[in-house]
């Protein structure tokens, strides 16, 4: 019978101590922090984008998703070195209008100079090592010259 007094006791004190804690910081404004990666991953529209964003993210480069390039923006981006990466699913890419305006959005950020690597979404799923070296060689151009 005491046990069951103390154990219901400690229950009730913990409940009043839990709402007089939420009382007392309800009027503050608890800021979260939300670590750099899953602000960029959660920013991903597509899930190659996010496959290729995690890949890179997990080689130690800082990928930059749905990067503002006015008047594009572009899926991925590293603009330390001005690398575009689109990562292009065949629902969105494959048409003849779509690839024309692929082509003049990549000429655009050749103006600006920005390299464009595209990857479909094929590759993306099943060749993710081609991906990665592909961007880490032009990475290591533009570092040499």
């Amino acid at each position: 019978m005491v046990e069951y007094v103390v154990f219901f006791g400690l229950v009730i004190s913990g409940l009043v101590f839990l709402c007089l804690d939420l009382r007392r910081t309800k009027g503050l404004q608890v800021e979260q922090h939300i670590p750099p990666y899953f602000e960029e991953l959660n920013k991903c529209e597509s899930p190659i984008e996010k496959r290729v964003l995690n890949a890179l993210w997990m080689r130690d480069h800082k990928v930059t998703a749905q990067y503002p390039m006015s008047p594009y923006r572009l899926d991925l981006a590293l603009p330390e070195y001005r690398i575009a990466i689109e990562c292009d699913g065949r629902a969105y890419h494959s048409s003849p209008k779509q690839k024309a305006h692929d082509r003049k959005r990549d000429k655009y950020l050749r103006s600006k100079g920005w390299i464009t690597l595209r990857f479909s979404g094929r590759t993306i799923n099943r060749n993710m090592g081609t991906v990665i070296q592909r961007v880490e060689s032009e990475i290591q151009k533009k570092l040499n010259g």
